[in-house]
């Protein structure tokens, strides 16, 4: 699914390309159980701040429901090497 909204053209699998790699993503908010509605809504409307300077753009094609598939897969990866 991460293929099909161009999220890999910014966030690599393990490590930070433009934005923070999903492994990454992952370890940060692991623990925290509001994490999945937080990234879920962070890839909706956007973010700035939360890993620097660098912007999150708004993802207005990607639906609520999908939002949330995608945030419950980043969550799920491994921990970067």
């Amino acid at each position: 699914m991460s293929q099909d909204y161009g999220c890999i053209s910014c966030h690599g699998l393990v490590r930070k390309q433009v934005g923070p790699g999903f492994a990454q993503i992952a370890a940060r908010y692991r623990n925290d159980p509001s994490a999945p509605a937080q990234l879920a809504t962070r890839i909706r409307n956007g973010s700035v701040g939360s890993w620097g300077r660098v912007i999150m753009p708004r993802q207005f094609k990607v639906t609520d429901s999908d939002a949330k598939a995608l945030a419950e897969w980043v969550l799920s990866q491994p921990s970067p090497p």
